[in-house]
């Protein structure tokens, strides 16, 4: 009989040795020679897992079980019930000024201490986390957002958190350290620094296999000479010795990767010994599968996820695909039960529809449009072959499927040149790389003029994926006399902050933006419709882009409309759509946003409509 108790912070188990594969199939077991018996992480996750392999048979100790039935009665019970709430009821120390389902997000948020808030896009986290940190005293706090939005988090905390000091990190490195050491001295700090900067200043988490750079100075034997303790990745950095009470990652699923440096930086900078709270805010959790959960619940509660390999095994399905490797095609039905036990208290999550009533419905509208003779000349060339000549008598060479994908949709928005550029690296140093400059004619871009004159003098977001193409865009309107913004990558964040100001207060017409620049977390409710000339392939990235216009601030509009500019007969027809219809599949098994609807009597009307419009691009009609 598999005895299991509690010793400090660990579960151990003993067991005869014919147990020996079912405690192999739980995240984190390992086999600990000298107490000759099995260890664990102490936590709710590994004692759902311990009952599912032995069910009655597992013997629980008396301090395991007291362990238990604390974490059951202060938290996990508390959690369920408070996480379907939209109002709260009771006595309550939220500030009255925010909506009632946000009050009892964050009664949830206090009863649950760390976890994933995945409110949809637009409902408000960033003052649920603030409130958070206002009632749990939990300052000095660190927030890293995308750097879109570094400046908006500082300006919401002048309001919802007057008693924090905002140090947005902005600048050089040099400068980020300078304000970073002021910050340090000041026990109501909220330091606000972006995504893409947390790891020069924080050393890196282990993550399986990967090497991390050493110098000598930290690993006299293993460190490499030309590794300076500036870019040695074990080094301490100012993030980790933070005395940090509370760490919160908005849109989370920018660290859903955690093989890359960017996620492995934010794990090591959220677990200084003084850290007591993480958050993951993000209303689109996941890109492609329920593998995406692990990095970001690794963060917010590592010790209840911590091995990907072993949570992979355990909780998705999987499928091999036509190249012999292994695909994730959802949640494992024989223990999805048991997911949603583990994951349930660490994630709240309120559709727009149900704590949103007010704003306006959506309508999505397809224009379909032909390519020109050339365009598709070029495109169906490169579609069979991977090669074709272009005007200028340039060779344009897809080397792989890969890169064919991207120069089909290049080529679906308009034509192009190519060029040729030095491209060295180390092995071959005259190796040369193909570039695609697009350049008019564009059937798409002709066809968001006609959009633009259906819709009178109304104002309009322009999104596309690809930079080029916004600016391809931008040059037309500015030939035809048409006002506009941009928000690009290409900008600063103060030319980006002023081009959106310029939208929101009337004084331009069109907001043309990249998905990557600005399609999270920023607002732009001026517009009531929003054209794409270009979808991205990350159904993340489409998601963020819609909610810029669909949030608060958009009442004053009675719909707000989506027009997707299509060409016809292409990749976008046949791969695009199907592959973001099915990853919105794979999001709605997690988060669940029909059955919630469902159950409290809501229509799903939207959610239909949001459906029939992807497969109506996918079939063409």
């Amino acid at each position: 009989m598999p005895v299991a108790e509690q010793v400090g912070d660990r579960i151990f188990v003993q067991t005869i040795w014919s147990d020996k594969s079912q405690m192999q199939r739980i995240p984190g077991a390992n086999w600990n020679g000298g107490e000759r018996c099995w260890m664990t992480p102490l936590s709710w996750a590994a004692c759902q897992q311990l009952r599912a392999e032995f069910g009655q048979r597992l013997q629980v100790g008396e301090k395991l079980a007291a362990w238990a039935w604390d974490e059951w009665t202060r938290r996990v019970e508390v959690t369920l019930r408070i996480r379907e709430l939209l109002t709260w009821g009771g006595d309550s120390r939220v500030d009255p000024r925010l909506y009632d389902f946000q009050r009892a997000g964050v009664e949830w948020m206090l009863a649950s201490g760390s976890g994933l808030l995945g409110d949809d896009m637009g409902s408000g986290k960033t003052v649920q986390a603030l409130e958070f940190i206002r009632l749990t005293e939990s300052l000095p706090a660190l927030v890293i957002p995308p750097n879109g939005v570094v400046y908006n988090w500082a300006r919401e905390a002048r309001t919802w958190l007057p008693e924090a000091t905002p140090y947005a990190l902005t600048g050089s490195t040099a400068e980020r350290r300078r304000e970073l050491e002021k910050a340090r001295a000041d026990p109501t700090a909220l330091v606000i620094l972006n995504i893409e900067s947390v790891r020069l200043h924080s050393r890196l988490a282990p993550y399986g296999s990967l090497r991390l750079a050493r110098c000598r100075e930290c690993s006299p034997k293993h460190g490499e000479e030309k590794v300076t303790a500036v870019r040695c990745e074990v080094h301490p950095k100012p993030l980790n010795d933070f005395p940090f009470k509370s760490v919160f990652v908005d849109e989370a699923h920018r660290i859903r990767d955690p093989s890359s440096k960017q996620t492995r930086a934010i794990w090591a900078a959220s677990r200084g010994e003084t850290v007591l709270h993480r958050w993951a805010l993000t209303g689109t959790p996941l890109a492609q599968h329920v593998g995406d959960l692990w990095s970001i619940m690794h963060f917010a509660v590592p010790h209840e996820y911590p091995v990907k390999g072993g949570f992979i095994d355990r909780y998705a399905a999987t499928a091999w695909n036509k190249y012999g490797g292994l695909d994730i095609t959802g949640v494992n039905p024989q223990t999805k039960d048991e997911f949603f036990k583990v994951f349930d208290p660490r994630f709240r999550r309120m559709p727009k529809s149900i704590v949103l009533p007010q704003l306006p419905p959506r309508v999505y509208v397809t224009r379909y449009v032909q390519m020109t003779p050339k365009q598709r000349k070029a495109y169906l060339e490169l579609e069979k072959a991977l090669v074709t000549i272009m005007d200028d008598g340039e060779i344009l060479v897809a080397k792989n499927n890969l890169v064919n994908q991207i120069r089909l949709l290049q080529l679906t928005s308009s034509y192009g040149e190519v060029h040729w550029e030095p491209d060295p690296k180390p092995d071959d140093p005259g190796n040369m790389k193909c570039v695609v400059e697009l350049h008019e004619p564009s059937t798409k871009i002709d066809e968001l003029l006609v959009v633009l004159e259906e819709m009178g003098d109304r104002p309009a977001v322009v999104a596309a994926e690809s930079r080029q193409l916004i600016e391809l865009a931008a040059a037309r309107l500015t030939k035809v006399g048409v006002p506009h913004e941009l928000i690009t990558g290409a900008q600063s964040q103060w030319e980006r902050n002023l081009s959106l100001e310029k939208f929101q207060n009337g004084d331009t017409r069109c907001l043309l933006i990249t998905l990557g620049a600005g399609g999270e977390g920023l607002t732009m409710t001026a517009a009531d419709t929003m054209i794409y000339l270009q979808r991205s392939w990350k159904m993340i990235a489409n998601q963020q882009g819609d909610a810029r216009v669909h949030r608060p601030g958009a009442e004053k509009h009675s719909s707000i409309t989506y027009v997707d500019i299509v060409a016809e007969g292409t990749i976008e027809v046949t791969k695009l759509y199907p592959r973001l219809a099915e990853k919105r599949a794979r999001l709605e098994e997690i988060v669940r946003d029909r059955e919630r609807l469902s159950r409290l009597g809501k229509s799903v009307e939207e959610l239909d409509r949001e459906e029939t419009q992807i497969m109506q691009s996918n079939l063409g009609w």
